[in-house]
Order: structure tokens, then sequence, then C-alpha cells
């Protein structure tokens, strides 16, 4: 476990100690492998090497598509300990979303898993040059695509890694993260920030020296990354990955895993309380959840039937995974807790100015402590300056807070839309919509999902005299879009409402299930 006066400023220093410490201790456990901690530092230390010996030099971003596998890891703490900056991206994107991030964080080298090659492929064209190396399944070197190295062979390089480590405020890794409008926004992170929010994190998590983390969140996103790779390397335990989330065997395998802790978001939550009973429900040994958006409706009783504590908690990627979250002894129903020690802050109204307790406004934070935040938005200074107003960071969302100073999430300001665990702007999905040769215009909403969250909700004006079917509407979408942005509902309507200006009132829209959309769901499959 972190003892009191261990402290570390940045992620490579942190593994080295723990790899002295640890050794062969299980660190990392994937559905394919283990790697211990002395695993971790060694083969990161290859890669680093090898980065370096391929051109990667202080400050260049990798970039990197791959799923839950030890090769993640591997590449995140070599790209750490080659002073480069990491750059995961969302292994569902395609298209133009992907292209944009590729041209946005201009990589100098590419990472990608064999099977998501094709999608990568087809956008290559993004504009740079970089190396691509290739995270393989054993297939030989004659079965690698033509431009393109193996990733293993960075293992194996014989180059010595860069010894200095990082300096805390140094840029560490960029997340994208979407707004309430526009294209997606890189939060650059440096590396304090890294240790900083799981180091305090894992202090509220209720840990002790047998704890076994578990997740089945992708390690492309902050959670599990913040809230389980990084608490357990720092508290000397081990994280466990899932390759992604399996609502009918989750708690068969915790239960086979060991897993004490588990990591949850909204969804997961509604969606494995809607499972059927069955025994394994309470034959495993997790004690806590660490989550986000429990619905208050079923709070107690899925505590109660999965034999579990709820720590509920707020993050975002840019103020820290977790800002706010629940002391484990003093949990409120409902409320996302308290800030964490480094973190300050208020509810404002629309001019920043405190409002009464009880009162509804927005969140502002900023650090106490420096580097703990986002750096910038990457590229957009302007962006940036957009959301560091009169000396706090603008969330966005709505909160409010009790007498005892507990924080309660209401609802976000802005138009994002909150899906399956992911942040994702109306702006990117209307953007693809609108490319169809018989669309004149689509506004895209958030509207419930019984699941919890929200589904997505397109309202579409087609051109005078085009005929389609929903179908194919649905159909386009699904090539161009990630899985988590094609939309649930779609409603064809003759005009779009309009201010005078010429913007979309979209709050006449939001929310609205009118019972004359096409719910995807329901239509029968091609064929069937």
């Amino acid at each position: 476990m972190l003892a009191p006066d261990e402290r570390y400023d940045e992620i490579v220093g942190m593994l080295r100690a723990k790899a002295a410490k640890n050794g062969s201790r299980v660190a990392l456990r994937f559905p394919a492998g283990d790697l211990s901690y002395a695993d971790l530092n060694r083969d990161s230390d290859r890669v680093a090497g090898g980065l370096r010996e391929n051109g990667i030099q202080k400050g260049d971003r990798v970039a990197c598509l791959i799923g839950n596998r030890l090769e993640f890891p591997i590449l995140w703490f070599g790209v750490a300990k080659s002073r480069a900056v990491f750059v995961p991206l969302n292994t569902a994107l395609r298209g133009e979303l992907l292209r944009y991030e590729l041209a946005d964080c201009r990589p100098k080298a590419v990472v990608v898993e064999r099977g998501l090659y094709p999608i990568y492929e087809t956008v290559a064209d993004w504009g740079g040059s970089p190396s691509v190396w290739m995270v393989d399944s054993g297939a030989s070197d004659t079965d690698s695509p033509r431009g393109t190295a193996r990733f293993s062979d960075l293992r194996v390089s014989g180059a010595a890694p860069p010894t200095e480590p990082p300096a805390p405020w140094e840029p560490a890794s960029i997340l994208y993260t979407s707004g309430t409008t526009g294209r997606p926004k890189g939060a650059v992170l440096p590396h304090r920030r890294l240790v900083n929010t799981p180091r305090e994190l894992g202090a509220r998590a209720d840990l002790s020296p047998d704890s076994i983390l578990f997740t089945a969140l992708p390690l492309y996103h902050c959670n599990a990354q913040e809230k389980t790779t990084l608490v357990a390397l720092l508290n000397d335990l081990t994280a466990v990955f899932d390759d992604r989330f399996h609502a009918s065997t989750f708690w068969e395998t915790a239960s086979r895993v060991g897993a004490s802790h588990v990591s949850l978001l909204t969804t997961m939550i509604t969606i494995l309380y809607k499972q059927p009973p069955k025994p394994s429900d309470r034959t495993h040994r997790v004690g806590v959840a660490t989550a986000s958006g429990t619905p208050v409706s079923i709070w107690k009783e899925f505590e109660a039937r999965f034999g579990l504590r709820i720590i509920e908690s707020y993050g975002m990627t840019e103020c820290g995974c977790t800002t706010l979250m629940n002391p484990p002894w003093a949990v409120r129903v409902g409320s996302v807790g308290l800030p964490l020690g480094f973190v300050e802050a208020q509810i404002v109204d629309d001019h920043d100015r405190p409002v009464p307790t009880g009162t509804r406004g927005e969140l502002v934070v900023r650090p106490r402590e420096p580097f703990t935040m986002f750096l910038e938005y990457f590229g957009k200074p302007e962006k940036t300056s957009e959301a560091w107003r009169n000396l706090w960071f603008h969330t966005g969302d709505l909160l409010k807070q009790d007498e005892d100073g507990y924080y309660y999430f209401i609802d976000r300001k802005g138009d994002v839309i909150r899906r399956r665990g992911e942040n994702l702007a109306p702006y990117d999905v209307e953007t693809v919509i609108n490319q169809h040769p018989a669309v004149v215009e689509c506004v895209v909403v958030g509207v419930p999902s019984e699941l919890g969250e929200e589904d997505v909700k397109a309202f579409v004006q087609l051109r005078e005299g085009a005929t389609m079917t929903a179908g194919d509407l649905f159909e386009f979408a699904a090539e161009k879009l990630p899985f988590f942005m094609v939309p649930r509902y779609l409603e064809f309507v003759p005009e779009i409402p309009k201010t005078p200006n010429q913007k979309a009132q979209r709050y006449r829209l939001r929310g609205a299930l009118t019972g004359r959309e096409i719910d995807r769901t329901q239509l029968q499959p091609a064929g069937g």
C-alpha cells in the first residue's frame, strides 16, 4: 500500500520504484496474460529505447488504437519513459472523426492493433507520415501490411531507454473529450496529474493490501487509466481488465479473478440491475463499486442485491477522472460527494457569482496545487481560455450543494449527450448525417434511455422529392460513426425549427420522444 511519506510527481519514477519493491507480483492481468511489476518496467524500458532508436523525441506524439490488452500499458509507460506524449484514441472511432483526431494531434508514430488496422488504413491520408507499428496476434512478418513494422520488434530493441524522468509539468498524454459544440478537443494532461488524482482517489476507495481492482471499461478512457490502473500500481495491488463489458457474466468474472473493487458507470449499473437474479450475484467478494451516475431509484437495492457499497464520484478528463467523491465512511445516497484535496470547487450563476446553498448552478473548479489538472486543449488556445474564465475551470455541468458541503449532480448545462459512458457532441453526429445527399439538415439531441443516461435521437429534414427509409439512414450512420454515436431514434420532419437568425431551436427538440420516431432496435435486420 502507498505509504504516507511515499510521494511521486510522475509515472516513470513511480513505476521504477514499484517494480523494485514488488518484482514478480502481478500488476496487471488481461484475458490473454499477466504483467508483473518487473515485466511492465522491463518491457516499457525496451519500448522506450526502441522509440528513441526510431527517432521519437521528447514532446513527440505517439497515438494508439489498442483495446484492453497488455500491449497498451507497455506502450503507455514506454512513451512516458521516452518523454513523448501518449495519445490513446477511442477504438470505436472511424471515418471523418478518426481522421480529424489524427490530423489534430499530428502524431509522429501510430501503434495499431491488427484487427483495427483496416479502419486506420481508410484514414491514413489524414495528412501526416508517421511510423506505424502493428500489434499482432502471432502473424508472420509476411502478413504485416506494407509500410508497417511490428510492435514486438520495439520490445526486443537493444537500445537503452532514457534515464532522466519527465518533469511533473511535462505533458504526459492527450485525451480527447467532446464539448457541447464543435469538434473534439484534446486535453493535455501533465505527469503530476496522472499520479495525483489516483493517489487521492485511492485514499477514499477503502483499499486493503489484498484488494484486486476489476474493470471492463476501455483503457483509452481516463476512468480505466486513473481509477483502476494507476490506483492499483500506486498501492502495490493487482488490476484486472476484461476485453469489454459483458453484463451476463460480469459477476462470474469478478468472482473468478477475485475482485474486491469494480468501477461502474450509469449504463452498466442499470444493465446489471436488470439482469435476471442468479446465485453469482452474491458469490463474489466485491465489496466496493466506485461509481459515477448511480440512479438514486435503485442505489440501495443494487447494494443489497449484489452485496457491496457504492462510493459515488464525479469527474472530467480535464480536471480529474475523480474530482468529487464520497468519503467511504460517510456516503450520501444521491450525492457525488466532496472535493478531493487537490481541488477547490464552487457552484456559480451565469455571471460566476456563488449561489446560495441548495441552489443549482454551474460547477467550477480550480487546483490547489500546480499541475494537478489539464494544461490546455491541444492547439486550441481560444477554447482553453473559454473554459478557464475568472480564475475557474467551467465544467458546463449543473450541480447543487447541501449545507454540509456535499454536491449533487443535476444536469448538463450544454448540449452534450451522455450515452453508454461516453460524452458525445451532437455536432459530430450531425456532420456525418448531413453528408447524405438526401438530407437537407438534421438536429441531434439526447432523449431519456430506459438504461439511464441518454439515447441519441436525430430529427432529419429530407430534400424535396427525396425518398429514403430510416433503415437506409441508420446504415449510413453506422458505417461512418462509432457505435455509441449511431442514433437509436430517427424522426423525419418537414422542417427544422429555427430562430430568426436561422439557428436550430434545439431546446424545442431536446428530450422529445413524440411517438413518430423510428426505433433502430425495433427494425428487422436485413433478410430477417
